[in-house]
């Protein structure tokens, strides 16, 4: 009680606090003086028993209301809280003016009724002056803002759209109207602002309300309900944006009020993956896990999600210092223990002393050459990297203890025209049929948004510049997905995959590229007559469509969502060692077509027809010495 009464004291700092101190008295006076009227039918018997009592009743709400906070005044923001808040200080109050009345002064004139009758009645007053305050006061704030802020037409009528209608008052924007397709929400009104038809009746909504803007409020949408809703917004001709994905707000990267302009991963419009989160930590938790490639685009995001499965200790392996130095930065002030190795896979000594030192339990490899184009002209590098050096990882790895072992391959592996599809094809030849104590497996899976060299950013850089957008063919397909939503599954399929399995993961529905480029340059704001696109005919290595599944691979559903096995006949292990002792004694000589159809010896399906007059010379039995770099010798492959 006495720190009660010290916090009344303290509480009337300025005259805004004092005047809403003295408009409660003033209710809770007038409150019980109703009260008093209605129980004796609006005639005051015994009025030196209510005046008597007044003083006290005013004292003990000044005081309950004091411990709830009740005088700050600033009514216009009244919300469920201050209600609650209010029914606990008139609730306080009125036992203790109970007590105080009936039971300390003796007081038995003072009808029961009244008791009750007033703590009604100073309730509602004190709930209804604050609403009725809040009402005025936003409907003139609204007719100002109508004046000074954008109006926006809100697309959608659910719970984003009501948070995002509860952010807007803090913003430079105001609400107008909203549509929504559900019939049921018709005519309605969420937080006063109405819902003036459907998403179809929009551009009849924008010549009514001529909004400076519309804001998509409908993060579970589909790929194919967002593009819908985006035709529809494009010939508004008004600016649209939307709510971060229904993703980034479950995870609380990002709140509902942050909006952005709508990009090609909305118009993907892939479900969100459902992982099964404790398989992955039983594979992740508490061991040393070493990631290859750290620094590309799958293999920082993979840095990035398997920090959230607590390793023991996560090694970012990878040859390029910027790219490292980048994702170093870009992982400051996690608890787990990182370290950073410049470092290259075709070093096998180097690869050994840090996977020996750190005792590497886990190896995920994501380090490849993927370039199509450029691999064509570096044939030897290509197999340096993306063969040779894969298989060097796995025989350190394994003579090193490590217990499992993953490569990341791709959809290029299927019937490939180029040459690094061939070298991603022997990748997950060398996983499925090599001898290991280690658990090792590939997984398959086609373009990702986004990557380092995508077609994407290429794409937007020429809109952005008005250029010619250059597409080989106009009937070209590719398969797409968002790197998070590739890394999770990735990771999924790495927590279930058995040994020497080839795990492929569900791309969806293939796009064609022609409707991307149109897509892009829609999205860019720009009228489609301002960017020209060319057709250039297909490359010589490039295929028209992609695939997933050789016709002779069978395919079955595994225990996770999206992750398909396949499994098909492929050679020995001792086969196909020795397929790559001649390959790799091709590569010191040197001659193109010889090293093609040496490749076309392992993976027949590799579209390649020889030139003409090829030169056939011997191949050079290669002694340790003359090996790439520091490679581990192939003698000691059979482990």
């Amino acid at each position: 009680m006495i720190q009660t009464a010290k916090k009344v004291e303290s509480m009337f700092p300025n005259k805004n606090r004092l005047f809403a101190a003295l408009r409660e008295v003033l209710l809770v006076s007038l409150s019980v003086s109703i009260a008093w009227l209605l129980r004796f039918d609006f005639t005051l018997p015994n009025p030196q028993v209510l005046f008597a009592a007044m003083p006290i009743l005013v004292l003990l709400r000044i005081l309950g209301m004091a411990r709830f906070n009740l005088f700050h005044g600033y009514w216009r923001y009244t919300g469920i809280s201050d209600a609650l808040d209010i029914l606990k200080a008139v609730a306080l109050g009125s036992v203790g003016f109970l007590v105080a009345e009936r039971w300390i002064l003796g007081e038995k004139r003072f009808p029961l009724s009244v008791y009750c009758i007033e703590l009604i009645l100073t309730l509602c007053m004190l709930v209804g002056v604050r609403v009725l305050a809040r009402a005025v006061l936003q409907n003139a704030q609204s007719s100002t803002d109508r004046d000074n802020r954008k109006t926006v037409v809100v697309i959608g009528a659910g719970c984003a759209a009501a948070m995002l209608l509860r952010e807007l008052p803090r913003s430079a924007y105001f609400p107008v109207a909203l549509v929504d397709d559900d019939p049921a929400k018709a005519g309605v009104r969420l937080h006063g602002v109405p819902v003036a038809g459907t998403v179809q009746d929009l551009p009849h909504v924008v010549r009514a309300y001529r909004p400076h803007e519309l804001m998509i409020a409908i993060p579970s949408a589909s790929g194919e309900q967002m593009q819908r809703i985006i035709d529809i917004c494009d010939h508004t001709r008004v600016r649209f944006r939307t709510v971060p994905s229904l993703g980034d707000l479950l995870n609380g990267a990002v709140t509902v009020d942050q909006l952005r302009d709508v990009n090609f991963e909305d118009l993907l419009g892939r479900d969100p993956v459902c992982l099964d989160v404790d398989s992955v930590r039983r594979r992740i938790t508490g061991r040393v896990v070493m990631v290859t490639g750290a620094a590309g685009s799958i293999g920082s995001e993979l840095c990035h999600q398997l920090l959230n499965y607590k390793p023991l200790k996560l090694i970012c392996f990878d040859q390029g210092e910027t790219p490292l130095f980048n994702l170093q930065n870009a992982q400051t002030g996690s608890t787990c223990s990182i370290v950073y190795c410049v470092a290259d896979i075709t070093d096998g000594t180097r690869l050994r002393d840090v996977i020996r030192e750190h005792d590497v339990q886990v190896v995920l490899n994501a380090a490849a050459y993927k370039h199509v184009p450029l691999m064509e002209e570096n044939l030897s590098e290509a197999l340096k990297n993306n063969v040779f050096g894969l298989l060097d990882l796995m025989e350190v790895a394994d003579h090193s203890g490590c217990e499992d072992f993953l490569l990341i391959s791709s959809d290029k592996a299927v019937n490939p025209t180029s040459f690094m599809g061939c070298t991603k094809r022997i990748g997950e030849l060398m996983v499925a049929t090599r001898p290991s104590r280690m658990r090792c497996l590939s997984v398959r899976f086609g373009n990702v948004l986004g990557s380092q060299g995508s077609v994407i950013p290429l794409f937007q850089e020429q809109i952005k510049l008005k250029h010619t957008i250059t597409v080989t063919h106009p009937d070209i397909t590719r398969y797409f997905m968002t790197i998070p939503e590739a890394v999770s599954l990735v990771l999924q399929a790495f927590s279930i995959g058995g040994k020497r399995d080839i795990l492929v993961l569900d791309m969806g529905k293939p796009v064609r590229i022609l409707d991307l480029t149109k897509t892009l340059i829609r999205l860019s704001g720009l009228p489609q007559d301002q960017v020209k696109i060319s057709f250039t005919g297909l490359r010589p290595v490039e295929k028209l469509f992609e695939d997933l599944f050789y016709a002779f691979e069978r395919r079955s559903n595994t225990g996770a969502q999206k992750v398909f096995r396949t499994q098909g006949q492929t050679a020995s292990w001792s086969e196909l060692l020795q397929l790559l002792a001649e390959l790799r004694a091709e590569c010191a000589i040197g001659i193109p077509d010889r090293i093609r159809s040496k490749v076309k010896e392992i993976v027949p399906e590799y579209h390649w027809v020889p030139t003409e007059g090829e030169v056939h010379v011997p191949a050079p039995l290669l002694h340790d010495s003359q090996l790439f770099g520091d490679q581990v010798p192939l003698a000691n492959a059979n482990g």
